[in-house]
Parts: C-alpha cells; structure tokens; sequence
C-alpha cells in the first residue's frame, strides 16, 4: 500500500488570512491530495520559543512543510524538505512564497468609492510598511480628484499604538476631516480600530465615516459594529496553488523561484459603507427607502413617488451621482444583500423570499446575470 504524505502545517490561526488559507488547504486535501496534515496552531507559540521548532518537525519527520513564520526555515532546507512560505513578510529567499498584489486592493478600494459617490477620501494604516504604503500609493493614485487631496493618517508603529498613545489623535483626525468622506483602512483590524474610534467621537458610520478593510476577516468584520466591509482576495485560489506547487516539489521540481500572487478580487458590502455619498435630499431620501425595502419587491415608480419626485427626475440625480439608474441601484443592493445572506446556512430559496423574489427558481439565474458566476458557487469561492 502506497504510505500518504505526510504536511506539517504552521499558521496564525488568529488571523482570517490564515484561516482562510487553512480552509483552502483542507478542501484541496478532501478533494485531491489525500494527504495527512499535521497542524501546529498558534497556541503553541511562545515568546521565548523558536515559531517554528525543529523539535517537532523532527519528531514527525514531514515530506513538506507549509509555514507563515520564517524562523528555522534555512535549516529545514538544509534538511531537503520543501517549504512554502504563506507570506512575503520576513521572506526567506529561495524559498517559495505568497506575495500580495497590494497595488490591485488601493485600486479596486478608490473604483468603489467613486461609484458611490464619494468626492472626500481617506486612507488609515501603518508608516514603513511595504504592503501598507504600497496599498495607500495605489489608493492616492486611482482616487485622484482635482480639487480635493487624500487624506492620510498614519502610524509609526502597531495596532497596538493607536490604542495606547494615539487613540485621541485619531478621534482628533476623524472630527477634522470633511464629511462624507470614504476611508480605506489597510486591512481589517484597522478597520475595527477605526469605527471604534468613530464611535467614540460621536461619528456615524457609514453616513458621516464609510468604513473599508482588506481581507475579509468574517469573524472580525461581522462582530464589529457597524458590520466591516473589506476587500476579498482570492485566499480559496492561493490556498489550490499552494498545495499544486507542494505537489510538485514532493515530487522533485525546484520550486525556489516561484512567487504566489495574492489578488484584490471584490468587496464584500456590510454596513459601514452601505450608503451614497450625496447632498442631494431626494437621492438620500430613495437611497433609505430603498435600504428599508430590501425584502420588499420595489419598483423605480414606488421609489419616486415616496421621495415626491418623478421617476425621470430621479433617475437623472442618481446616473449623475453613481452612474447607475434608480433600478440598478436597487439591484446591485438586492444583490449585496443575497450575498451577505449566504454567509448563513440559510438556502438560495429560503434567502430569495425573504428578499421578496415572488418567483425564487428564477433567483439563480438574476444572481448569475449580475455578478457573472452562480451564488453557491460565488459562496464557495469567496465565504
């Protein structure tokens, strides 16, 4: 009988990067690779322990090792056993790993706030940081306005910093800034720290403050309140090529030089940015209608008649502001709505009538026409 390979896998669990990539992992060894995985988790991380310790990899004796932290890796190599690291940070060359395509997340980030309307932007992150600064170049680039500047708070040193030395001068930063004003955070964890900082300066979000992260952390974009939205990233797909490059150097090929991208594939609306940057009463007042009537089936006429204006009228505001008609907007919320639905385990139909869909064997196909591919697998893909 042909023995099973044998992976050691040590990733921070604590982060949904991470987990997103361990999720990746177990559904490629349930469908293709069969091997035995053996997990580290973060718990066995100490401060005065090696991150990654020889002493176990030695006692299991992998055939390859999957790993987020660079220490010991120089000495696994000399050992023959292939090695992919999970991330660019602390890369140790020759060694295989996954590189994020930072520029495509500042992008995708100032595309979508333009479309809703926001002429004030701002970015929140870390100075000094490659994968931080890259993420605000991007952004300042592709959110460019002739009349207004992007606004940037940056810190010198960690998460942590903010919380002790510069929560103030961040609610100092937040009250100054125009309004309504979009602002991307340079990943999720600074998204939370942001609308915290919103809440306790009195700011509401997404009205005043709309409120973006990166990479989609479920755990931590859902519990925040307002819920996060974050940029997705293709961490299902990276996972899939993570362990088809393991495959292969178990099998000999020299995958030293080969470099994982880490894509910005879409955003994944909540509420802190669920809402049209405008001044215009009558685009607010049908963008709330419309927001309360989602699990209704609404009509453009419905939607013109409760703001007292024609429906012609309104049309022309909201192409003007988003570049979207009245009917558009309330689909492409219909759908944002559908998606977050499908984190639950609630089924396509079950979600359909709940979104007043009087005809739910025809919901598929409406999801398909409009965001390219069919919700379960869109589900797959992304949750």
């Amino acid at each position: 009988m042909r023995q099973r390979k044998k992976v050691f896998v040590h990733l921070d669990s604590g982060r949904g990067y991470s987990r997103d990539i361990l999720r990746g992992i177990y559904d490629y060894n349930n469908q293709l690779s069969h091997w035995d995985i053996v997990f580290e988790p973060a718990y066995f991380l100490r401060g005065d322990r090696k991150r990654n310790d020889l002493s176990i990899i030695n006692t299991i004796k992998p055939d390859a090792c999957i790993l987020e932290f660079s220490d010991n890796i120089p000495e696994l190599i000399n050992m023959g056993i292939p090695v992919i690291q999970v991330t660019s940070v602390d890369h140790v060359p020759g060694v295989p790993f996954v590189s994020g395509n930072y520029e495509s997340d500042g992008k995708l980030a100032a595309e979508y706030f333009k479309r809703k309307g926001f002429r004030h932007l701002a970015f929140f992150g870390l100075r000094n940081l490659s994968w931080s600064e890259t993420r605000l170049e991007s952004f300042r680039k592709y959110a460019q306005f002739p009349d207004h500047a992007l606004h940037t708070y940056l810190l010198e040193g960690s998460e942590a910093d903010v919380l002790s030395n510069n929560f103030e001068k961040l609610s100092l930063w937040l009250t100054e800034l125009p309004k309504p004003i979009g602002i991307l955070c340079c990943n999720d964890n600074f998204g939370q720290i942001l609308i915290n900082s919103c809440s306790a300066s009195g700011l509401r979000v997404p009205h005043e403050v709309a409120v973006l992260g990166i990479d989609n952390d479920e755990l931590l974009c859902n519990i925040t309140y307002p819920n996060l939205s974050s940029i997705i990233r293709n961490h299902h797909k990276i996972a899939f090529d993570i362990c088809d490059l393991l495959k292969e150097m178990m099998a000999g090929t020299d995958g030293s030089s080969k470099v994982i991208s880490a894509e910005a594939l879409d955003v994944f609306e909540r509420s802190s940015s669920d809402t049209i940057a405008s001044s215009d009463p009558d685009v607010s007042q049908a963008i709330n209608y419309i927001s309360e009537n989602l699990r209704s089936p609404i009509t453009v006429n419905e939607v013109a008649s409760h703001c007292k204006v024609s429906a012609r009228k309104l049309n022309t505001k909201f192409r003007k502001l988003t570049g979207n008609s009245v009917h558009q907007e309330i689909q492409l919320r219909k759908l944002n709505q559908f998606k977050r639905m499908l984190e639950s385990k609630k089924t396509i139909k079950e979600i359909a009538f709940e979104l007043g869909f009087e005809d739910a064997s025809h919901v598929s196909r409406w999801f398909t026409n409009l965001e390219g591919t069919a919700p379960l697998v869109w589900k797959k893909k992304f949750l």
